[in-house]
């Protein structure tokens, strides 16, 4: 089983959104060394179902960034069973953490994540969003373009966005589901094909350097 070390990317990768860099970066570590021990080849099925739960798990944790994960799934399984289990395991994510957030008694816990936690631009950005969404007069096709473009803006987190917008926020949730699966898309498209390509490359190298030992 192939083990690839992604610190390089998870460096550059990660936002200034991130309160302890050394943490965030151990967290993800521990779900890649998770990722490494699996035997996809002698256990197909159930290595690829742990895969998304781990994938899951790991997009439940606020401000843990989610790309250095897709891009270790890209680099050991490939691109074509990779990108269907990062993108389906982060929009559940996505989904069970907004769900929680807005089924809470109260949304304090959401509140002063925002105000303690976020940047001043992103927190300048969910508070316009918010606005839109209490105002009760925009369209949903609005709400949804500016839901998509607050997914995929690079100063907010991700995986702390989905229980800022379940719980500061009463976007609708089928809005929050499309927004959220079209995010996730665009974002694991570039991350997995990053570590299928950095893996072909690197095998591609090993292998040149065996041959001209031959």
């Amino acid at each position: 089983m192939v083990y690839i070390s992604l610190l390089s990317q998870e460096r550059l990768l990660m936002g200034p959104s991130s309160p302890d860099f050394s943490q965030a970066l151990d967290q993800n570590n521990a779900f890649i060394h998770i990722l490494g021990q699996l035997e996809y080849s002698q256990h197909p099925f159930a290595a690829t179902i742990l895969s998304y739960g781990i994938v899951t798990a790991a997009d439940m944790v606020p401000f843990l960034p989610c790309q250095p994960l897709a891009i270790a799934l890209g680099a050991q399984l490939g691109f074509r069973l990779a990108f269907p289990i990062t993108t389906l395991g982060q929009t559940t994510a996505g989904i069970l953490a907004f769900s929680a957030a807005r089924k809470a008694a109260n949304s304090d816990l959401a509140n002063d994540m925002a105000t303690t936690k976020l940047s001043p631009k992103a927190l300048e950005k969910l508070q316009e969003f918010r606005s839109m969404t209490d105002a009760g007069e925009q369209g949903d096709v609005r709400i949804l373009l500016a839901l998509i473009g607050l997914r995929l803006a690079p100063f907010f987190p991700f995986s702390a966005g989905n229980y800022l917008l379940g719980g500061t926020t009463s976007v609708p949730l089928r809005l929050f589901i499309v927004a959220t699966l079209l995010g996730c898309i665009a974002s694991n498209l570039l991350s997995v094909s990053i570590g299928a390509g950095g893996a072909m490359v690197f095998f591609s190298s090993v292998d040149d350097g065996m041959l001209a030992h031959l």
